[in-house]
């Protein structure tokens, strides 16, 4: 994946188009519809007032609900348009992402766990893309919270791994071996953004979308 001034270049803006087989009617072929039928009515034979005025509420319905479509159509351009420039924002900061998925280069990463109670044994297990754990991590932090270790890629037979995707899993029990909630997190340099798919983050940790980012910047 190649990126240009941390963006890639696969963004191509979303284009509407239609379709000879959209056969749905919009507010004005509906119009129009009701229109005709006034003007070629039996004069001595007008419609029916009470299914003239149902029809226009139907019009005004069908009005309303176009209306709606095109002011969340509208809202949704805006939040992703948001969340573009968001991603451009990070680009050069540190970003902590809830992910079990990351990526590793042949340099030292930064791995994270989050404790929801204080644990008495808590372990980091880095498997390959097939399960099978290459390396295992025993923290010194143990406390309620969010905590990292910097990993060098050293696996189990102290053997450096390959550069690549990786996964990590946290372990984390209490004194009566009950288990502990736990997540993992990941934390790296957004280095560019990919928009050919939303808005992906490229970090030295791997890529993240924006949903999973949880802290960046000054926060970290």
């Amino acid at each position: 994946m190649s990126a240009i001034s941390g963006i890639n270049t696969g963004y191509v803006a979303p284009t509407t188009s239609s379709s000879p087989d959209d056969v749905s009617m919009g507010k004005e072929d509906f119009l129009k519809l009701l229109v005709a039928q006034l003007e070629n009515q039996d004069p001595m034979n007008p419609s029916d007032p009470t299914e003239f005025t149902a029809q226009l509420a139907q019009f005004s319905q069908l009005e309303q609900l176009t209306n709606m479509n095109e002011s969340l159509e509208g809202m949704t351009a805006m939040s992703n348009e948001m969340e573009r420039m968001s991603a451009l924002g990070l680009i050069g900061q540190d970003v902590v992402a809830q992910s079990n998925s990351f990526r590793f280069s042949g340099d030292p990463v930064e791995l994270g766990y989050r404790l929801e109670l204080p644990a008495d044994d808590v372990k980091l297990h880095v498997l390959s893309q097939t399960g099978s754990t290459l390396a295992t991590i025993t923290p010194s932090e143990t406390e309620m919270g969010d905590h990292f270790i910097s990993w060098d890629g050293t696996s189990d037979f102290g053997m450096p791994l390959e550069a690549g995707d990786y996964q990590l899993v946290v372990r984390a029990l209490d004194k009566d071996d009950k288990v502990v909630s736990s997540q993992s997190l990941l934390k790296g340099r957004v280095m560019g953004v990919d928009m050919s798919n939303g808005s992906q983050l490229e970090t030295s940790a791997g890529i993240f979308s924006m949903s999973k980012v949880e802290r960046a910047g000054a926060l970290l």
